[in-house]
């Protein structure tokens, strides 16, 4: 009489597999007594085993490639994401900002798809394009946004299926950003542009003139207005007719071969004077599936109107505003004012993470149009410029040298790397000092660190420019009464009794009244004397603001406090980074 097998069905491993099966086999009488490490009978449970992984991981693949929070691969994705109306790109441009001066060219226009010249730090030659009309100023002065591309291909006649209203773009290496499709009006022979919309558009009728992409295994099709439902004859979008002339202009990429190139000169726009620019950045060979996972489902709810946070973030991220993957805070940060001290209702601020100011003002005026066109009338979305701390942490680190064959210098090296690569310069920082303990232990086995190891202290440059009138600085979180600090600069004008070019620092002076203190200027002099200067400005720790007085300083210099509670976060316009100094101590 056979008894039941205590069968193991939740592992995949083929050896374990097999066991289980040798183990059923020894439970039942038909085959008791067969010798199974036979070669005959260990072929056949060779061939059990396998089955039996094959078809376990098979099922496996199947089910986690079905939900988008497990899928691997990214055909799947794509699938996974269409009906959420989300358009996986392929390659994506680099793009570079280019400021460009020539007193001969005020008040005139830059056409569109004029070409630009850029090298690598090699000297190999890269060709850009304008993807849209600019103006010179009335100085001669125009900032442009340029385009990498392989290749320009510009007002291509596109044949339209008639029956599924459909083209084909061949190639994924197509900047899906840059694709132009124009519709020529029979009755007036003029071209005219035709709108790219998705998934989820609302609003749309039979006289849109609209068009939509999908993405296939080989490129992109293009995709034109048609009837939908069966009972009534409801029609999204204007069909294109036999007798519709239509064409497609778009660019294909280079991918990341066009990032960090410079040296821009105008080859299609003559220039008199000179060209400015900053490296180019943003090109990708592929799509990357952790944004996608983060970004998808939140385009979709926002059902193209931004009324909610999250709808403004994502509307932002499908217009090309995403941080470096898995991460979409080291590009941009979107707040409601609510959340702000004192809180301003009826606000959204956004702000974005570039430390060049002619790239940050330009992508401003791109992020707030978007917004603006889609908040409701009650919601005004605002731009706040970046804020820059550094965050400094300090902490010893014990090791046990005993355990490990690697040096010192070593263990000291992965725990800073470690720590730097969880905190990189974006929005939304948070450090803890439990979490930095953590991240330190993990980085090597024989480290043993404990949260009271480490501090955390704020530091924030004041810049010379800055300091023509009253510079304030908000830290926004309660700092410790008794820890500003600055380094040592060379005295403004403001301190007109002291030789010039003394270099002094700052520090509290006097008591605390209403939460505020007088901050004042000190050096040393020659014979070991204290001269104190007053008029520096004033601090509130409760409220974490610094006024530093106009004239104070001759050159840049630093303020470093330290949040009372031992943590910061990065919240609303504060870009923060992490600076690491760790010192090691030895155990045995």
């Amino acid at each position: 009489m056979s008894t039941s097998p205590n069968i193991q069905l939740g592992s995949l491993d083929f050896n374990e597999v097999k066991n289980s099966i040798i183990d059923y086999l020894k439970t039942q009488d038909t085959l008791k007594d067969y010798d199974y490490a036979g070669s005959a009978v260990q072929v056949l449970l060779d061939i059990l085993a396998y089955n039996t992984m094959y078809y376990g991981h098979y099922s496996n693949m199947i089910a986690t490639e079905m939900f988008l929070d497990s899928a691997q691969r990214l055909e799947s994705i794509i699938s996974l994401v269409k009906p959420l109306g989300y358009v996986v790109p392929g390659k994506t441009s680099a793009t570079a900002v280019v400021v460009m001066t020539s007193s001969g060219h005020a008040n005139t226009s830059i056409p569109r798809y004029s070409r630009f010249s850029g090298t690598d730090a090699d000297g190999i030659p890269y060709t850009f394009y304008t993807t849209g009309i600019n103006y010179f100023d009335g100085e001669g002065s125009a900032t442009v946004t340029v385009t990498e591309a392989k290749h320009l291909l510009k007002e291509l006649p596109l044949i339209i299926d008639q029956n599924t209203q459909k083209s084909f773009l061949l190639g994924l290496d197509i900047d899906i950003k840059t694709v132009r499709v124009e519709v020529k009006n029979s009755d007036t022979g003029e071209w005219t542009e035709w709108d790219k919309v998705d998934n989820i558009q609302a609003g749309l009728d039979n006289k849109s003139k609209v068009y939509w992409l999908e993405r296939s295994e080989l490129g992109f099709f293009v995709v034109f207005g048609g009837n939908v439902g069966t009972t009534e004859n409801i029609q999204v979008g204007l069909q294109i007719v036999p007798s519709d002339e239509v064409r497609v202009s778009y660019i294909k990429s280079n991918g990341e071969e066009g990032n960090n190139i410079g040296n821009f000169t105008a080859l299609s726009y003559p220039l008199s004077d000179n060209t400015t620019f900053e490296l180019s950045s943003g090109g990708t060979n592929e799509p990357n599936i952790e944004m996608i996972r983060f970004f998808a489902p939140k385009w979709f709810a926002a059902q193209d109107r931004a009324i909610t946070v999250e709808d403004c973030r994502a509307l932002l991220a499908s217009s090309g505003f995403v941080g470096d993957a898995p991460d979409p805070f080291t590009k941009i940060n979107v707040w409601g004012g609510e959340t702000m001290t004192p809180p301003m209702y009826g606000r959204v601020f956004i702000s974005i993470n570039d430390e060049s100011s002619s790239s940050v003002n330009q992508q401003a005026e791109v992020a707030m149009s978007i917004l603006l066109e889609k908040t409701c009338v009650s919601i005004l979305p605002e731009f706040m410029n970046p804020d820059y701390f550094e965050v400094i942490l300090r902490g010893m680190i014990f090791w046990d040298p005993l355990s490990t064959p690697s040096l010192g210098d070593n263990v000291i090296g992965l725990a800073k790397k470690a720590v730097l690569d969880n905190f990189p310069s974006r929005f939304e920082n948070i450090f803890k000092l439990s979490e930095i303990s953590n991240i330190v232990n993990k980085s090597h086995d024989s480290i043993v660190s404990n949260p009271s190891d480490f501090s955390i202290t704020i530091r924030k440059e004041v810049d010379l420019n800055q300091l023509l009138e009253a510079k304030t600085l908000y830290f926004k979180h309660q700092l410790l009464q008794s820890s500003f600090a600055t380094s040592e600069f060379i005295a403004g004008g403001i301190f007109d009794n002291i030789p010039d070019g003394q270099k002094i620092r700052l520090r509290t002076t006097g008591t605390v009244n209403n939460n505020i203190q007088e901050l004042e200027g000190y050096y040393y002099t020659d014979g070991g004397l204290l001269a104190r200067l007053s008029g520096a400005g004033i601090w509130n720790s409760e409220e974490g603001i610094v006024i530093i007085n106009p004239q104070v300083a001759a050159e840049p210099f630093n303020v470093e406090v330290v949040p009372l509670n031992s943590i910061f976060k990065g919240n609303e316009n504060i870009v923060s980074s992490a600076i690491v100094e760790l010192t090691l101590e030895s155990i045995n």
